[in-house]
């Protein structure tokens, strides 16, 4: 199963974590990528960096060799189904609206989520996280 790289750890790996670097290029045998969404959350923080050329040249070499998956109608729906089982939980939604695009992005294309919080993805059905030994 293919393996879907949350924003927290494609930041790291732009910054050079030797953590990040290792897990990345292992998972990277049996194949990964990124949501739209992180694509957005990551280049935000390329704007937000001291040197955002550098930034940009760097992030757009790394972002080339992943696939990124788009926000379809399948995503949306996967999404409003995970919106509505916290909603039933009595949980809230939207402070999570990221985390929950991305969780659908992940199930609705059949990857393993890559993240460090855990914690963001609780409670969403059919998500599947990777766990680091």
């Amino acid at each position: 199963m293919p393996y879907l790289i949350d924003s927290d750890w494609l930041i790291d790996y732009l910054d050079g974590r030797r953590e990040a670097v290792q897990l990345i290029e292992q998972l990277a045998q049996d194949g990964i990528s990124i949501s739209i969404f992180t694509y957005m959350e990551v280049y935000q923080g390329v704007l937000r960096s001291r040197d955002p050329m550098l930034a940009q040249h760097q992030f757009a070499s790394i972002v080339a060799a992943l696939p990124i998956l788009p926000f379809t109608r399948s995503v949306a729906e996967r999404s409003a189904h995970l919106r509505e089982t916290l909603r039933k939980q009595g949980k809230r939604s939207r402070r999570r609206a990221l985390d929950i695009m991305i969780a659908a992005t992940a199930i609705a294309h059949d990857h393993v989520l890559v993240t460090r919080n855990v914690v963001d993805y609780q409670n969403l059905p059919d998500l599947v996280l990777y766990e680091l030994e």
